[in-house]
């Protein structure tokens, strides 16, 4: 029987403590990301600023958030279109 036809009790109750620990850092980064990527570049730029940052001020650090995301959005236009 394939893992995709074993009930979802039964096959977390035949993960190892190890294949669970991985599971969870995988989904916890999930979540992180997409928290992350829900942010405006404004909200991300203030997160992201300490004093002495290399970029500089919130709005510089904004505008390379800008920037990065763009160069993504044209990496996965597959993503780009949703």
């Amino acid at each position: 029987m394939s893992a995709d036809r074993i009930p979802a009790a039964t096959a977390r109750a035949t993960l190892t403590t190890r294949q669970r620990a991985i599971r969870a850092a995988a989904e916890s980064l999930v979540d992180a990301v997409a928290e992350r990527a829900s942010r405006t570049p404004r909200e991300a730029a203030e997160a992201a600023y300490y004093p002495g940052h290399p970029l500089g001020p919130v709005e510089a650090i904004e505008a390379e958030i800008i920037r990065r995301r763009a160069v993504d959005v044209g990496s996965f236009p597959a993503r780009a279109a949703a």
